[in-house]
């Protein structure tokens, strides 16, 4: 069945469409395929194939799970968020882990105590309060005086990651304690305490890395050795 609430209580059921305006409450046994959130939406759990944000506000007191987040609005959860893929501009905030198995393309604000994704593309602000994992993980700063203006001081700070273990790291104005990965790129007042690398390290004049440690793969070792001799 589908629902279109201009807010209330929504009670317990499989739902096709579901489409929420104003403010609206849902109960932890509902499930749809899309929810589409034009309103406030309080949600003891949620979870479906699709969820669209439409300048709405989705607060979870538990989990949230889906396949695919996307369109521009505020999400928020308690516990983890997990989702095959986010395509989201605005601001997705966990006390836990955000987990996403293929892409997450985020313009806006990020705050999560871990981050794990196949593609992790961030531009705005990031705060992760423990680690990130990724194949591909991108930070960049989205560049306006709007944020100070408003006082939107969340954007206004570098990103922050403790721990990355990555492929591929493209990090423009972030502070981390550690890097492992194999392609590394600093720009923009990136700071980083220790970088481990496979292949290369590239860091501009703004930017800096208090210890490098690269790490051989037994055909280099063994030529360096052949050198050295």
């Amino acid at each position: 069945m589908n629902l279109n609430t201009f807010g209330g209580t929504i009670k317990g059921g499989d739902y096709g469409v579901l489409i929420v305006h104003g403010n609206a409450r849902m109960y932890e046994n509902v499930t749809f395929d899309t929810l589409v959130v034009q309103g406030i939406l309080q949600a003891a759990f949620c979870r479906g194939r699709r969820i669209v944000m439409e300048g709405g506000m989705l607060n979870c007191s538990s989990r949230l799970v889906s396949d695919s987040l996307a369109g521009h609005g505020r999400i928020s959860a308690k516990q983890c968020i997990c989702s095959r893929r986010i395509d989201l501009t605005g601001e997705i905030k966990t006390d836990h882990g955000l987990y996403v198995k293929t892409t997450a393309r985020v313009n806006g604000l990020v705050e999560a105590k871990s981050l794990t994704a196949t593609d992790a593309r961030i531009t705005g602000h990031a705060t992760i309060g423990e680690y990130a994992e990724a194949d591909r993980l991108e930070i960049r700063p989205i560049r306006t005086t709007m944020f100070e203006r408003f006082g939107m001081k969340g954007y206004l700070k570098p990103s922050s990651i403790p721990r990355i273990t990555a492929d591929n790291v493209v990090l423009c104005s972030t502070i981390s304690q550690k890097i492992e990965a194999g392609y590394v790129s600093l720009h923009d007042h990136t700071h980083v305490e220790k970088v481990i690398f496979d292949d290369d390290l590239r860091f501009d004049r703004t930017s800096s890395v208090k210890l490098i440690e690269r790490r051989w793969n037994e055909g280099e070792y063994e030529a360096l050795q052949r050198r050295a001799a």
